[in-house]
């Protein structure tokens, strides 16, 4: 399903001219080998181009549409009109004269089986290049000489003639793409049926496409498909390559060269810890790309407004607008997350839904995570907020927690799932851990309940929880839940602010000595914190603390009473010390709210 998925992918972006048309791709060339009509070397040219990186300038290879570079393993396999300097100069310094010879007769005899029917100027400046350069002196060749350093650091180069790369030459294109249809000319190509077109009779892909791009894997590239054990392959196929799963060399070429597109272009891939996560719609078309980017949380050139209006859309199963194009509910769409592995790529999840489903998906994600806030604080949380959420800000990012579960915190949200528990675990392990102390400069690093903790643990408990606290964690502080372990958050909170209220200008208060305790087992805290309370009580004026008199009162009338024994838990579970935390929260931000509206 996934490269059938990536191979029509291909199809539609070569139709509308975005990839290169069959047997071309993208390489990385640094210079020019500039021939004359003789097939004379006059001179080897920079193709680089000038990019800044950070505050300085610069050079790095040019991607230019060249014919489709072979995948190499091992062994001695020329490309043509672009390679390296052991096959085009028969120079490198990898010490095996004879192998290096081998490559530049290689490169001869594959630009003669193309070429020798072509009659342009080109095409026979190029043969007669192979037929007269000499391997044995290239390396004493002044040209070389000049070039040396840039030749040995293993550049790729391209052939150019008249004022022109010969990848442009009408005639040379065409007999390249005459060879590349035959099957690459080869008498030893093993041809079968393609699993993932269904024609019959096509050369069979040894070795797939290189994959760039995918975080943490090799920069040269990966394969996303590899037999290189016999534990990976079917019976009777050990050592069989490409035969174990046969997939045609054009539709390798074709999923190669789409998910190449897709990494390479960072609209339609986005890091999610260890894992690179690729989206694209069934027709190409960037549109849904910039609409499944918003709802994600990030920006996607798309205001909060226009989000709102096209996931209405969407709940009613009509069409909406991005960017002038009309997006359909029903658009199929796809998500891919891959990690690196040892040898291969490895996948995380594949999924298809429609576009509107998958959106629907992110909008009750978006609705459980919804709570009161500052207004200075953003509406949409991006899910790597949440995955940073879970991290202590002086880890390394390789250990961190992030780094093991972005993978599957982002496909439950995607599939409308259970959230990892181990999210919500180490979400509120940084809870208690956490210590609001000035450090390395008095800037706070990390703040023990923020919005993007109290968020996720709402929308954890929805979820996971639901038949225990749906209805009676909202929003906003809610004044009718009458849960112990929520209304003791509450309770937390005005004891804290009368605290506060009782001694100006104070410190440290009871949350960063207590607040842990108070969570986990409050039958053994909350008889201390009521003693502190009645001693600050007592140093503030009659109306105010009449006002927390009563305020206390309304909240301890909402503890049941037993008949022996102490009205009080002596252990909260985990799910209930997230209510103990959001109740803190919510009435924190109610008390901030409501200073606001006497102001």
């Amino acid at each position: 399903m996934i490269l059938q998925s990536l191979v029509h992918l291909y199809d539609e972006l070569s139709r509308q001219g975005k990839v290169a048309r069959e047997g071309w791709g993208i390489a990385k060339v640094s210079h020019r080998l500039v021939l004359d009509e003789e097939g004379g070397l006059i001179g080897i040219v920079s193709a680089r181009k000038k990019v800044l990186r950070g505050k300085k300038e610069k050079e790095i290879p040019s991607d230019m549409m060249v014919p489709l570079p072979a995948t190499r393993s091992s062994g001695v396999k020329a490309n043509f009109l672009c390679d390296n300097s052991s096959y085009f100069l028969g120079v490198d310094n990898k010490g095996k004269p004879e192998r290096t010879k081998e490559c530049f007769e290689a490169a001869r005899a594959l630009h003669h089986q193309i070429l020798d029917g072509c009659h342009s100027a080109e095409a026979r400046a190029i043969l007669s290049y192979f037929d007269h350069w000499d391997v044995a002196g290239a390396r004493d060749n002044p040209l070389v000489q000049t070039n040396l350093e840039d030749i040995l650091g293993g550049s790729n180069f391209l052939f150019h003639v008249g004022n022109k790369d010969v990848s442009d030459i009408p005639e040379i294109r065409d007999a390249w793409e005459r060879y590349y249809r035959s099957g690459s000319g080869e008498e030893d190509t093993i041809k079968g049926q393609c699993l993932i077109t269904g024609k019959k009779d096509m050369p069979i892909a040894t070795l797939h496409p290189k994959i760039k791009g995918v975080l943490g894997a090799q920069s040269s590239g990966a394969n996303l498909v590899s037999f290189n054990a016999p534990a990976f392959c079917s019976y009777g196929y050990d050592g069989e390559q490409g035969q174990n799963a046969p997939v045609s060399e054009e539709a390798a070429n074709a999923y190669g060269a789409a998910l190449n597109f897709l990494l390479a272009d960072r609209t339609h891939a986005k890091v999610m810890g260890d894992t690179t996560v690729v989206y694209w719609s069934e027709h190409g078309e960037e549109a849904y790309q910039d609409g499944f980017l918003g709802m994600m949380g990030d920006e996607g050139g798309l205001t909060d407004e226009e989000l709102d209006d096209v996931l209405a859309h969407m709940k009613e199963g009509r069409s909406s607008d991005i960017g002038g194009i009309s997006v359909s509910p029903d658009e199929p769409f796809y998500i891919l997350g891959l990690a690196p592995n040892a040898a291969r790529i490895s996948v995380r999840f594949f999924l298809r839904n429609t576009f509107g489903d998958i959106l629907k998906n992110l909008a009750a994600h978006e609705e459980r995570m919804k709570i009161v806030h500052s207004s200075l604080e953003k509406e949409r949380i991006p899910l790597y907020w949440i995955l940073k959420a879970m991290d202590n800000p002086d880890c390394r990012k390789e250990s961190a927690p992030s780094t093991f579960w972005a993978g599957k915190l982002t496909n439950a949200i995607l599939i409308n799932g259970y959230y990892p528990e181990a999210v919500y675990k180490n979400i509120m392990r940084r809870v208690f851990l956490c210590h609001e102390k000035s450090s390395g400069g008095g800037k706070n690093k990390e703040k023990k309940i923020d919005y993007i903790k109290a968020s996720f643990i709402k929308a954890y408990l929805l979820k996971n929880c639901g038949m225990k606290w749906e209805g009676k964690i909202q929003m906003a502080v809610n004044e009718n839940c009458n849960d112990i372990s929520y209304v003791l958050g509450r309770l937390f909170s005005v004891l804290e602010n009368i605290q506060k209220s009782a001694n100006h200008g104070i410190n440290s208060t009871i949350k960063d000595r207590y607040f842990n305790s108070a969570c986990a087992t409050p039958a053994a805290v909350f008889p201390l914190l009521w003693k502190l309370t009645n001693a600050h009580l007592g140093k503030l004026d009659q109306p105010k603390a009449a006002y927390f008199k009563k305020k206390l009162g309304m909240l301890m009338d909402k503890i049941a009473m037993p008949d022996t024994g102490t009205p009080l838990p002596h252990r909260l579970t985990l799910d209930e010390q997230g209510a103990f935390v959001l109740g803190y929260y919510q009435e924190t931000q109610a008390r901030y709210a409501g200073k606001k509206e006497e102001k």
